[in-house]
């Protein structure tokens, strides 16, 4: 472990979110400070065309000047690239000990790296959140929503590709040298990233731990189930194809 840089990353993927990415970073820069460990902020926005990178720069003054916080760090792509490919480049770019990627709704609760460290401490390289184990906390799931999850992770592990029981749950942690590795790896950009993380996590024999955790569904999700469900069908075989010979 590092002797003096950062315990912990937290990188947030964006893609126009002004509505709610104020609120979000305000609670994960609130709790980072209040925790005994040295920690920072990497924002990746991904394109955005609203106004998220102002607000997001805007929350960082506010908490450097009014609550004595940190400032954090802001990556922007040139042009939309896919939440895969944002959370890449967060993770070769972040620089703590372990690295932690929420989404920007924080349907996990930020509280949860409690559980994410304990895990790390226990020896496990990857750790994720988990909407499907039995004491997991779920809040206004659309059960249209939860069927088509449970049927995507279930032909993830038809394929073999997961052993999980829920690879889309947007909270996810690392350990860097970890990080640094499947990054480099990665070849999906879209949402099918997850379950390419996690299969590339498998083949090369890193321990992956799932916790239970709070979630609650966001209804300003842009997840459509029909369109994105195909495609991330689709990434599972490219995801075999591509890592058919990883060793």
């Amino acid at each position: 472990m590092s002797s003096t840089g950062p315990l912990v990353t937290v990188v947030v993927p964006v893609f126009n979110e002004q509505a709610r990415i104020a609120a979000s970073l305000y609670k994960i820069k609130d709790f980072l400070s209040e925790q005994p460990y040295c920690s920072n902020v990497l924002v990746i926005d991904d394109g955005s065309q609203d106004l998220s990178t102002e607000i997001v720069k805007v929350v960082d003054i506010y908490g450097a000047e009014i609550k004595g916080q940190s400032v954090g760090t802001l990556l922007e792509n040139v042009e939309n690239e896919g939440k895969g490919y944002s959370i890449a480049r967060g993770l070769m770019r972040a620089d703590g000990d372990y690295i932690v990627f929420t989404d920007a709704d924080l349907s996990t609760p930020i509280e949860a790296m409690r559980q994410v460290l304990a895990k790390f401490s226990e020896g496990y390289d990857v750790v994720i959140g988990s909407r499907n184990l039995q004491a997991s906390v779920i809040e206004n799931r659309p059960l249209s929503r939860q069927i088509t999850s449970r049927v995507f992770n279930f032909i993830s592990r038809l394929m073999g590709l997961t052993k999980v029981r829920d690879s889309q749950c947007g909270f996810k942690a690392y350990r860097r040298d970890v990080a640094r590795v499947i990054a480099e790896k990665q070849k999906i950009h879209g949402f099918g990233f997850d379950v390419e993380h996690l299969h590339i996590a498998g083949k090369l024999g890193y321990r992956v731990a799932e916790i239970p955790v709070r979630w609650r569904h966001d209804d300003n999700s842009t997840l459509s189930l029909a369109g994105d469900s195909a495609k991330m069908l689709f990434e599972l075989l490219k995801i075999r194809w591509l890592h058919r010979n990883l060793r």
